[in-house]
This record gives structure tokens, sequence and C-alpha cells, in this order.
């Protein structure tokens, strides 16, 4: 059930900056690159920039980004996509939804299964190290590095160190 359009905006879109770059915007940025994603409909085009319009629209810029001796570079032309404030508040449900409680299910059958409430309990490391290998469609990637950024927080648990490598 998607809320009304007028509902309180989260404080993670509310307090974003008119401008801005996506890889610095958090939550609501990394949905904003997937709706323009998804919009501009290009394989490989990626969203860097965002500046909000109106009180219920943003403008995200764009392109194809290349890889320059480790270091992202969006060469050539840049092209934009508007998104709404609305599309970008249900990718980020959608997003709750779908990525972040069947990840916690994963984790919580597992405390199940090692037996978390036993004596054992009191012995019990203190991090977890996960290591993912990632899909090969960008929305798929943005949507796990979404999850797993470093100000989430699951159940009290926050994660400690993010790395992205190809080995």
């Amino acid at each position: 059930m998607t809320e009304p359009i007028n509902a309180p905006i989260p404080p993670s879109l509310a307090e974003m900056l008119p401008v801005g770059m996506i890889n610095g915007g958090g939550t609501a940025a990394a949905a904003m690159a997937v709706v323009a994603q998804r919009k501009r409909g290009v394989p490989g085009w990626e969203a860097f920039h965002y500046e909000r319009l109106s009180a219920t629209e943003f403008e995200i810029t764009g392109g194809m980004a290349v890889n320059i001796g480790g270091v992202k570079k969006f060469q050539g032309a840049h092209d934009t996509v508007n998104v709404s404030e609305a599309e970008v508040l249900e990718e980020m449900r959608a997003a709750q939804q779908h990525v972040i409680p069947s990840v916690m299910t994963l984790l919580e059958q597992d405390l199940l299964a090692n037996d978390i409430g036993s004596s054992r309990a009191a012995h019990a490391p203190k991090f977890l190290k996960v290591v993912f290998s990632l899909p090969e469609d960008e929305p798929g990637r943005q949507r796990i590095l979404q999850a797993f950024q470093l100000q989430a927080n699951f159940f009290g648990a926050k994660v400690q160190a993010c790395s992205l490598h190809d080995k």
C-alpha cells in the first residue's frame, strides 16, 4: 500500500541539500539514481548529480562512466532525467521492502540455527563479515550498495566498513 503524496517526507529526503553528488547523498540519492537509470533506459548510463527543481521534482544528471586509473570519470555528453519526489519515495520503500527484510531474514535464520540463545551466545564474535558477488545489472548493484552503505543500521548493528573490489 502506498502512502498519499502529501505524507511527511522521510528525513533522508527532507534533509538533502538542494544540489549534490549522487554518491554522497545516502539512501535518497541512491534511490534517485535507480529511478533515473530506469527512466533513461540506456545500458551503462549512470547518475552522478542531482538538483532539486521544485518541492516535488529533481533533475538528475548522468552519463556513461569510464574507469581511468581506478577512478570513475564521466566523459562526453551528459544528459538529464527528471524524477519526482513520489518516484524517489516509492523506490526507497521498495528497496526497504525487498532488500533489507530478506537480508535480515537470512541473518535471523542463521542466528537461530546456531543456537544463539544458548550459553554459547556469551562468547559470540562481535563482527560478521559478508562478501557479496554483485549482480551484473546496474539497478541490482545499486540496490545492494544502497542497502549496505556506511550509514546503514540493522537492528542496532552498524556497518563498520565497506569496500568494492573486483576480487
